[in-house]
Parts: C-alpha cells; sequence; structure tokens
C-alpha cells in the first residue's frame, strides 16, 4: 500500500498525545488499522491497545477490519487475544470499569441502564411535582420567574429548566458548580468582567468603523468627507464606555457627493456604527443592574435542579439503573480518586486510539485526562460532527487541533486526500 509522506507519519508516529484530522477519502480508515498493525508486529499486545468510538457498529466494524488485517499479517497469536481485545465504546468501557471497581464506590455490581424514555417521563413527572410543591409554598423566586416569563401555562419554563439541566448533566463537577454559581457570577469581580468583555468587542467595532471610513475618503469630495468625519470620528478609540454612551443619539448620517465605487463602504460603515448605537443604549450602571436583576431567577433555577436532581438519584439508585452520564461520571470518580486504579489504567494501556474524535462529549474528555500517558492518538473531522444531539463538543477538536499546531501538548497530522487508498476503502465497503 503506497502511503502519502502525512499518512505514513500518522501511522509510524510516536511518544506523544496525535490528533489526525482527516476528512472524507482522506484514507482514516487505512491509516488506523495499518498503524495498529504496525504495533503488533513491533510486539504490542492487542489487548494492550485501547480502542474507542462512539457506536456498537463502529466498534464492531473496527474489529473486523483489525481481524482481517491481523490474518493477512499472520499474527496468529494476536488473532487468539482479539476477542478479549479493549475494542468498544466509550460508554461500555465506562459501564465494564464501573462494575469492576463497583466496591470503591460502594454501589452494586449489578448496575444496568436505564431506559432513556423512562427516565425522560420519570423527569418530566418528578419536574410537575416541584412546581406544585413551589406554587404551594409561594416560593416568591419562583413566583417571579413564572410571572415573568409565562403567559398561559408554565411549560416552556419546564421546557427550558429541562434542558438547561441536561447541559449541565455534562459536567462532572454539577453539584459543586451549582453551589457556587452565584456567589461566581454574580460577584461585583465578575459583573466588572463580563462588562468590560462587552466595551472591548464594542471597541474592535469602533476600529473596524474607523478603519472603514479611512478607506472611503478617496470616493468622497473634501467637504462632504470633513463634515461626516467630525460626527463619525466621535466613536474612533474609545477610552471608556461612557465616551461612547454620550453620543447614543447620534443623528443619521448622511454621505452626499458619492462616487458609485464607495457605496459597498458606505453601507458597510452605516452597519457597523448601527450595531455600536444599538449596544451603546444603555448606560454602564442600567446595564450592570440589568444582569444583576436576573439574579433571582438563576437562583430559583438552581433550586428547582437541585431538588430534581435528588428526586432522580433517590429513583435511579432505588433501581440500580443509570444513564450513561451517571455512569460516565463514575468511571471518571473511580479514576480520579483512587490513584491506585489510575495508575493501573494508564500503565496498562500502550495507546489509547479514539476514532471520530469530533464526537467527544466533556465528561468523555475529562475521562480520557485521567488516563492519558503521551499515549492518546485521536481521528475526526470537525465538519463531520453528527452526534451533537447527544452532547458531542466539537470545540473539543478544534481547541485540541490548535494547541497541536503549536506543539502545545502533542502533535497534529492532517491527511490529505489519497485515491488508492480511498478506491481501496470503497472496495472493502462494498465487499
Amino acid at each position: 500500500m503506497n502511503l502519502t509522506p502525512e499518512q505514513q507519519l500518522a501511522v509510524d508516529l510516536e511518544g506523544t498525545n496525535i490528533i489526525v484530522s482527516a476528512g472524507a477519502g482522506s484514507g482514516k480508515t487505512a491509516v488506523l488499522s495499518e498503524r495498529v498493525i504496525r504495533k503488533l508486529k513491533m510486539g504490542t499486545d492487542i489487548r494492550d491497545i485501547l480502542m474507542l468510538t462512539f457506536t456498537n457498529e463502529a466498534a464492531g466494524e473496527m474489529a473486523d477490519r483489525i481481524r482481517k488485517k491481523i490474518k493477512k499479517a499472520g499474527l496468529n497469536k494476536q488473532l487468539e487475544y482479539l476477542d478479549q481485545a479493549y475494542i468498544t465504546t466509550f460508554d461500555a468501557f465506562a459501564l465494564n470499569l464501573v462494575k469492576k471497581y463497583h466496591y470503591v464506590l460502594n454501589i452494586s455490581k449489578n448496575i444496568s441502564v436505564i431506559d432513556a424514555s423512562i427516565i425522560d417521563l420519570k423527569r418530566k413527572e418528578f419536574l410537575e411535582e416541584i412546581f406544585i410543591s413551589l406554587y404551594e409554598e409561594k416560593d416568591a423566586n419562583f413566583l417571579k420567574l413564572i410571572d415573568d416569563f409565562t403567559t398561559r401555562d408554565d411549560e416552556v419554563i419546564k421546557e427550558v429548566i429541562l434542558n438547561i439541566n441536561k447541559e449541565l448533566d455534562l459536567k462532572y463537577d454539577k453539584d459543586e458548580y451549582l453551589d457556587n454559581y452565584i456567589s461566581k457570577y454574580y460577584s461585583n469581580e465578575f459583573i466588572d468582567l463580563v462588562f468590560n468583555e462587552y466595551f472591548n468587542y464594542i471597541k474592535c467595532l469602533c476600529d473596524e468603523l474607523e478603519n472603514l471610513f479611512f478607506s472611503i475618503e478617496p470616493f468622497m469630495d473634501s467637504t462632504s468627507y470633513e463634515k461626516i468625519y467630525h460626527e463619525v470620528s466621535k466613536f474612533f478609540r474609545p477610552n471608556n464606555y461612557n465616551d461612547l454612551y454620550k453620543y447614543r443619539n447620534l443623528n443619521t448620517i448622511r454621505f452626499t457627493k458619492l462616487d458609485p465605487d464607495g457605496i459597498k463602504i458606505k453601507e458597510n460603515i452605516q452597519e457597523t456604527l448601527k450595531e455600536i448605537l444599538d449596544k451603546i443604549s444603555y448606560s454602564e450602571e442600567e446595564l450592570k443592574e440589568y444582569y444583576l436583576s436576573t439574579k433571582n431567577y438563576v437562583i430559583a433555577i438552581i433550586k428547582i435542579i437541585k431538588l430534581l436532581d435528588k428526586k432522580l438519584f433517590y429513583y435511579k439508585k432505588c433501581h440500580n439503573a443509570y444513564e450513561f452520564s451517571d455512569i460516565a461520571k463514575m468511571a471518571i470518580k473511580i479514576v480520579s480518586e483512587n490513584e491506585e486504579i489510575r495508575l493501573e489504567l494508564k500503565n496498562k494501556f500502550n495507546e489509547i486510539m479514539i476514532d471520530e474524535y469530533q464526537d467527544t462529549n466533556d465528561l468523555q474528555e475529562t475521562f480520557i485526562s485521567y488516563l492519558e500517558n503521551d499515549n492518546v492518538y485521536m481521528v475526526g473531522d470537525i465538519k463531520q460532527s453528527i452526534y451533537r444531539f447527544r452532547n458531542a463538543n466539537p470545540m473539543i477538536f478544534k481547541e485540541k487541533y490548535d494547541k497541536y499546531s503549536n506543539y502545545n501538548g502533542g502533535r497534529k497530522i492532517d491527511l490529505m486526500i489519497n485515491e488508492q487508498i480511498r478506491d481501496r476503502e470503497v472496495r472493502v465497503v462494498s465487499e
């Protein structure tokens, strides 16, 4: 098989974390299997490579592909071990880990995965119970939330809370995050930080306006330009927010005697100026007060979510059945709080290979971070992320790719299209 230099590098490179950006037709499948066979030929045991993906179908296809390659290479001993190899999904690997080390969590080894439709119904049922109790208690923050954001019923609020909770379930430290949310995100320091970021964004718009205005000068006569410059230049290089706020009522700028070639620049100036004016409609004090006015809503939502989590926790515990996000957190707890187990796993695997890395979620990324030992091999294509509905976070891929592009923590490899490999993969799929 003829490999491109990039594909050969993706097969051979060792000693560091590696992210491989592999688009359609780049030979990703062949490169992955070639890398595994190279390792086996050099003495690595197939049972010491952890190969993770996101569906049982993909894991099965990967195992079949490796099996064919091992047979062709004549590695009979490794063929015997293949059924014991870790070619699996993230969810299955986490579940096996939790069952194996159940005793450190003080739970039964007979833990199971709860049916998604059942737990979704229980969420809605428990949330309804919580709403009824808060109505009966006349909880002030809750009633304000309902009064300010509903018209006929509270179904919209319930749906919003369920969606917020779904996102929060991807945080390993969810309880700590909620407990500290108000003190952190409603502190004077944080509000000042947010406001400064807001002002810096407006400053960037002002810089853009200044550049646009200078670029339109050749298309106007000097008298018209100077007249408009007097007004527009008030927004150039502001030192603080109030430098802009005092000009919030600027009258409409009219361009006269403009050369037709400058019309597009004029439109960009008008759009940028409008965006600036829209963002300085309120004073600094008013903006900060408005932010603070949301505090009671957030307190109410946090209270609801914590009550909901409490009910769900007891329900799951009673049935010894959990969601995959719960199992992922248990797996993280095992490796983060038990050094002996963590080191056993870190030293066990020669390499951790993750296919379709763009579909990783935050919990999975956290879990791998405890096992990595400069030996994580990630393959994917951010443009092909298809599991966002399952909480995949393609930004994990992008951030890792950007870091490794600067040799920060690992190496990145970009696979180019290889017609020979692409044709071969098409034949394999067809067969």
